[in-house]
């Protein structure tokens, strides 16, 4: 049966989007016959995978169109914050000070006061903890941030949720294809310095810095499987 081989991404569905009922079952639907068309997979060149990568994928894009995750395409990474900012997760003033410090100039569309190069040496130094000192300040907000890893394209996805969610399924796979295992992670901070980098042009780091700043979060691709399959 569908429903017991896609189990988990049918709860997956149902935890993800607040219990719609319509979004659960136009999953269940989905699951029966699980869709081969891009507009429903939602990720180019995605639909010719095999049936669970598909059906995971079109979930995550149905979940993102119905507005129940954070999309951010890659040359717009930084605007993340004012739209956060914006539904009320986030406010500039309450940051705690590694936060505040880095992620001020996207909150306020304004370039860090002084020589860029000191910006630069800040950013090197406190963003891994200002990542950390963010997801605590949204979880002190009762929402836990995780990332939706559900492809290594240019588009990261973001949800928030309650703790008892991100307790069930942070860290867990649902799909796998050529070795690119798909599902719910911690935030991936790596790629979100990538990305943040590609969509300041040069604001976070100068062309010297390479790699990752000290302590930051890495994806690790092996996480467990969501349906307990070895």
């Amino acid at each position: 049966m569908p429903d017991e081989n896609y189990a988990d991404i049918i709860a997956f569905a149902s935890d993800f989007s607040g219990n719609d009922t319509a979004i659960v079952e136009k999953v269940r639907e989905m699951a029966a016959n699980p869709p081969s068309d891009v507009e429903t997979v939602g990720f180019y060149g995605a639909e010719d995978y095999p049936p669970r990568d598909r059906l995971f994928l079109a979930t995550v894009s149905l979940l993102d169109n119905t507005k129940k995750l954070y999309s951010i395409e890659d040359k717009y990474t930084s605007e993340i914050f004012l739209i956060w900012q914006e539904d009320g997760v986030l406010n500039e003033d309450g940051l705690p000070p590694a936060a505040k410090a880095v992620f001020r100039p996207m909150l306020v569309g304004e370039q860090p006061p002084g020589p860029i190069e000191r910006y630069h040496d800040l950013v090197w130094e406190k963003y891994a903890e200002a990542t950390k000192e963010l997801e605590h300040y949204m979880a002190d907000r009762g929402r836990v941030l995780l990332s939706i890893d559900a492809t290594d394209g240019d588009t990261m996805l973001f949800a928030l949720v309650s703790s008892e969610i991100a307790t069930r399924w942070r860290d867990r796979a649902f799909s796998e294809h050529e070795g690119y295992r798909a599902g719910v992670r911690s935030p991936m901070w790596d790629r979100f310095w990538i990305y943040l980098n590609y969509s300041t042009r040069g604001l976070m780091a100068g062309e010297d810095r390479k790699g990752l700043p000290p302590g930051t979060q890495e994806r690790v691709n092996s996480i467990p499987w969501a349906n307990g399959a070895p």
